[in-house]
């Protein structure tokens, strides 16, 4: 046993639990959509009462990571079925975010101000938010073949923030002189794209996208 580094080697085990934990994550039932609508409206809360631990809850609950990821192993091993089903997932998620973040804004009033302060506390760098969304992604991939890592998911929703530029984005619409809800979008846009990113690389050294496809095979 070595003081300093104990190898582990990557079974095949890990790789099938990788998978099936990804894809019973990745089903758009109830408590998806109800973990979802809750996460936007703490996100939306938080925003318009400029309440930064609302919104930290907001990030934490929101299962958004997962869709994604899914997406990331779909394109890897060609599985239409899957890219079509955490696309779907993903872009109802955006649509309800604008949608309630865009309703709450038109009851609280400064609320373009608390949002563009909330976005640039949030994503003063451009860059440094892809580098984070890219390692992100590959924790969080990297995770479901690990446990102990796995763990981490709460960290990556917090280090990510997809939720609250999104519903920037719906209070951004209703004010038309303000191109807070172009910035919001490319923000959430830039984290979907590092997560991919990220995901897609520990994916393809691993090979977890040949695992699922053998998986689909046998069915």
């Amino acid at each position: 046993m070595s003081l300093l580094f104990e190898p582990r080697p990557y079974e095949k085990e890990n790789k099938q639990k990788a998978v099936a934990d990804l894809l019973s994550n990745t089903v758009p039932d109830r408590d998806f959509y109800l973990l979802v609508i809750g996460a936007i409206i703490l996100a939306a809360s938080g925003i318009l009462i400029d309440n930064i631990p609302v919104l930290i809850a907001s990030m934490i609950v929101a299962p958004l990571a997962y869709p994604i990821l899914s997406l990331g192993l779909g394109v890897l091993a060609v599985d239409g079925k899957l890219v079509l089903r955490s696309m779907a997932m993903l872009l109802v998620s955006v649509f309800l975010a604008i949608v309630i973040g865009g309703l709450f804004s038109l009851f609280v009033k400064n609320n373009f101000d608390v949002a563009e302060r909330v976005l640039i506390s949030f994503f003063p760098n451009l860059f440094f938010d892809l580098l984070i969304a890219v390692v992100s992604g590959a924790i969080a991939a990297y995770g479901l073949m690990r446990s102990k890592v796995g763990g981490a998911m709460t960290g990556i929703g917090i280090a990510v923030s997809l939720l609250p530029p999104l519903v920037a984005t719906g209070i951004g619409l209703f004010d038309p002189s303000n191109d807070l809800a172009i910035r919001a979008t490319s923000i959430f846009g830039l984290n979907v794209i590092g997560i991919l990113v990220g995901s897609i690389a520990v994916f393809l050294i691993f090979g977890i996208f040949r695992q699922h496809r053998a998986i689909k095979n046998n069915l």
